[in-house]
C-alpha cells in the first residue's frame, strides 16, 4: 500500500492488481494461426507477405478503408482490420511530434490489448462491430508484462480512434512505460476502467500461448462459444 504522496508513475504490482486480464478481439476464425504464431504487429505481417513494393506501402502508410485479407506465406490467412475510426480530417490537427503517416506507423508496429472489460464491450458493441464474429482472447497480465515489459506501452486513450472534432490530442508521448505512466493524475478525475486505455506491445507476443488464459468467439458483444480450452461457457456479464 503507498504512503505518504502519491506517486505519479505505475508499479507493475499496481497495475496487475487492477487489471488482471488483458482482452484482445481478433477476426474469426484467427485463433488456430494466433496459436501458432503468435500475435504479431502489422508492420511485420506486411513485410514478410511478399507483396510489390508498392502494395507494402500503401498497406503501412495509409489509412486502411476496409478490412484487407492477405494469403501470407508463411502465417496463411491474415486480417487486418479496417482503420475507419481513424478520420484524417479530424486527427491530423491533434497530432503533435508526427505527421498522420508517422503516427500509422506507431501504431502498425504494435499490438493492443483492453486492460478492463468494459473497453471490450464497447469496442464489440459498436455499430460496426456488432454484427461481426470475434476471437477474442483473454490473456494474464501478469505473465505478459513479465515477459515483455521493456516493450510494454500504456496509453490513455484509444489510440487508433478519432471520431469527432474533440478527438483526444496525441504523439509519441501517448505511450509511456509503465514506470513513467501518469497514473496518480489519472486517477483523480477517473475511474479505473478508464485510468488506462490500452496497453500495447511493440513488436508484438510471439510466445502468445505462454499468456493466454481462455479464447471465446463472439457474434457482436453476444457470447457464442468457448474456443479455447474446451469447457463451458464463461460468465462474464461484463462482457456477455
Amino acid at each position: 500500500m503507498l504512503t505518504g504522496r502519491p506517486q505519479p508513475g505505475l508499479s507493475v504490482a499496481r497495475l496487475v492488481e487492477h487489471y488482471p486480464r488483458l482482452y484482445h478481439a481478433s477476426a474469426a476464425g484467427s485463433w488456430p494461426s494466433l496459436q501458432r504464431h503468435g500475435l504479431l504487429p502489422t508492420t511485420h505481417l506486411v513485410e514478410t507477405a511478399e507483396l510489390p513494393a508498392e502494395r507494402r506501402h500503401e498497406l503501412l502508410t495509409r489509412r486502411r478503408t476496409a478490412t484487407v485479407e492477405l494469403d501470407h506465406p508463411r502465417y496463411g490467412r491474415v486480417v487486418l482490420r479496417d482503420q475507419l475510426p481513424l478520420r484524417p480530417e479530424l486527427l491530423s490537427p491533434k497530432l503533435v511530434g508526427v505527421t498522420f503517416e508517422q503516427w500509422l506507423g506507431l501504431l502498425n508496429e504494435r499490438v493492443f490489448f483492453w486492460l478492463h472489460p468494459r473497453r471490450l464491450a464497447g469496442l464489440l458493441s459498436a455499430r460496426i462491430c456488432r454484427d461481426r464474429p470475434f476471437d477474442v482472447l483473454t490473456l494474464d497480465t501478469a505473465s505478459l508484462v513479465a515477459a515483455h515489459r521493456e516493450r510494454v506501452r500504456l496509453s490513455p486513450i484509444n489510440s487508433g480512434s478519432a471520431l469527432y472534432p474533440n478527438a483526444a490530442v496525441r504523439g509519441p508521448g501517448t505511450f509511456a512505460r509503465i514506470e513513467d505512466y501518469p497514473w496518480a493524475e489519472r486517477r483523480r478525475t477517473r475511474p479505473v476502467a478508464d485510468a488506462v486505455a490500452e496497453l500495447a506491445v511493440i513488436g508484438g507476443v510471439p510466445d502468445l500461448t505462454e499468456h493466454v488464459i481462455a479464447v471465446d468467439r463472439y457474434l457482436g458483444p453476444a457470447l457464442t462459444g468457448r474456443l479455447w480450452p474446451e469447457g463451458s461457457l464463461p460468465a462474464d456479464p461484463a462482457i456477455g
